[in-house]
């Protein structure tokens, strides 16, 4: 009885139904619902591309170890630098019952690159796509504009979806009821709900009749309703949620990202690093070895991730396994700062979200302190997640530092990170010549082992000049009830139709 009153009272408090759930429907906590609904090519980022992966395939996929996978397309070779052919996966059909053939490939490059695609976010991360025409009904030909050796690690964000649906409705009427070949089929969307159910016709069949995605902002709400009987999984938790999860009868899910939580240093092309101290190599040097990444790893993050070495983690394409961990080592950074002049320290101030990441606001104020201990104050002023993307946009920085992932989602190559993160910035806080040379001629680069030692230089280049503050790989936190097992989640990607109510 009192666990009953339990639940009934975070469940009021919460305005979350708490009923009993006859093992038919999963529903699954989120941070919010996609503006754009489903529209798989307005955004590549969390937790969208979570509620998108329920629906939408792409051609390839890239699994855990960062390597390309077949996926609706099954083969792929590479005819001259701007052309490339793609056998496609057969027999696969629709979520209308509709046959998959080389011309859903055709629309949506069609789409890509039609004159209303600049507002669409892969659009542009697409640019290079020139065209696509079908070869025979599973064989397509793609075209692009530029020599793009890399092109199959872009292609899971190319995401298939009907070209009958698409005609009739356009794009926005499409973004309510999409068509495609994922696991599930979207029956209802409201303000902060999304209610799918399975589609029988999907190569990757899912066992679970019914998904809902449940929107909230609070991490802390998500782990109560799962606590409850709300929720079967709670996702973007963090580790104060999760710590508590299994003593309440349900279990931590954690996985990597392939990304870098880094501070960078608020410059411009003609000035990378922005204010006097950043400017000097030892001040940028010493900032990296006053700060205990381990200690704030085991401490602030359950010791679920690893410190970072460079701006790319161990299973990106490019990573340089030949750079060494970046010590803990405060009397070296007193002495690097007393070299540059700085021995009575000096003060700036960091500009940073507060809940976007796992326990952010700790590890902000964790970092000043371990910098007040020799001598640099960091003042820390935390913004909106809106305005850090105004900020990366358009510029206008307030501080003179800011935190930022250096993210290499979806292509798991650690060039993606760079494409904002370098000279090619149009607002660049960052600029090395050398290593953009290095970047462009990575871009082109079909050569495979000629191409992995540019992106490794790369590598190297960003942290033998200490371009920001490295701190660690990005780690994502989930719960899941006790009764739910195989929640996968590979480069943002839930593989749905791996998941059970046992």
């Amino acid at each position: 009885m009192k666990k009953l009153l339990r639940q009934f009272s975070i469940a009021l408090a919460l305005c979350w139904p708490v009923m009993a759930n006859a093992q038919n429907s999963l529903r699954v906590g989120i941070t919010a619902m996609p503006p754009s609904q489903f529209n798989p090519y307005a955004n590549t980022g969390l937790p969208y591309t979570y509620v998108w992966s329920a629906v939408f395939d792409g051609l390839t996929f890239i699994d855990e170890h960062g390597q390309v996978q077949p996926w609706l397309a099954t083969s792929w070779k590479n005819v001259d630098p701007l052309t490339w052919q793609f056998e496609l996966r057969r027999d696969i059909v629709f979520s209308d019952g509709t046959p998959f053939t080389a011309n859903a490939v055709v629309a949506v490059t069609e789409l890509l690159t039609g004159p209303a695609a600049s507002r669409e976010i892969v659009a542009r991360m697409m640019s290079f796509l020139d065209s696509a025409r079908v070869i025979n009904t599973y064989t397509v030909e793609i075209k692009t504009k530029v020599p793009t050796p890399m092109l199959p690690r872009f292609l899971p964000q190319f995401h298939i979806i009907s070209p009958t649906q698409l005609k009739a409705l356009g794009l926005e009427g499409f973004a309510r009821a999409p068509v495609a070949t994922g696991p599930y089929v979207v029956e209802r969307i409201e303000a902060n709900k999304i209610i799918l159910r399975a589609n029988g016709k999907s190569w990757r069949k899912p066992t679970i009749p019914k998904l809902e995605f449940i929107a909230n902002p609070e991490a802390s709400t998500r782990k109560l309703a799962l606590i409850a009987g709300g929720l079967e999984i709670a996702l973007n938790l963090g580790p104060e949620e999760t710590a508590s999860i299994e003593s309440e009868g349900g279990r931590e899910v954690f996985w990597l990202d392939s990304a870098v939580w880094a501070y960078q240093f608020v410059g411009s092309k003609e000035n990378p690093f922005g204010i006097a101290p950043f400017k000097d190599i030892r001040v940028r040097e010493a900032l990296n070895l006053a700060i205990d990444r381990k200690t704030i790893i085991a401490t602030l993050l359950d010791g679920r991730t690893i410190p970072a070495t460079q701006p790319a983690p161990p299973e990106a394409y490019g990573f340089n396994p030949e750079l060494p961990d970046i010590p803990y080592d405060p009397d070296k950074a007193k002495r690097l700062l007393a070299d540059a002049g700085y021995a009575k320290g000096f003060a700036f101030v960091l500009e940073s979200t507060v809940g976007s990441s796992p326990a952010d606001a700790a590890i902000h104020q964790t970092v000043a302190q371990y910098l007040n201990a020799v001598g640099v104050k960091m003042e820390i002023r935390p913004i909106s997640t809106n305005q850090l993307i105004r900020n990366v946009v358009e510029g206008g920085w307030g501080g003179q530092a800011f935190g930022l992932f250096y993210n290499h989602e979806p292509t798991a190559d650690v060039l993606r990170g760079l494409d904002t993160q370098s000279c090619l910035w149009h607002h660049a806080w960052y600029c090395n010549v050398a290593a953009t040379e290095k970047i462009t001629a990575a871009h082109r680069e079909f050569d495979q082992a000629r191409g992995l030692k540019l992106r490794q230089e790369v590598m190297a280049a960003y942290r033998n000049d200490w371009a920001a503050i490295f701190m660690h790989q990005a780690v994502r936190y989930a719960g899941t009830n006790s009764k739910v097992s195989g929640l996968k989640v590979v480069n943002n990607f839930i593989l749905f139709d791996q998941i059970r109510i046992n």
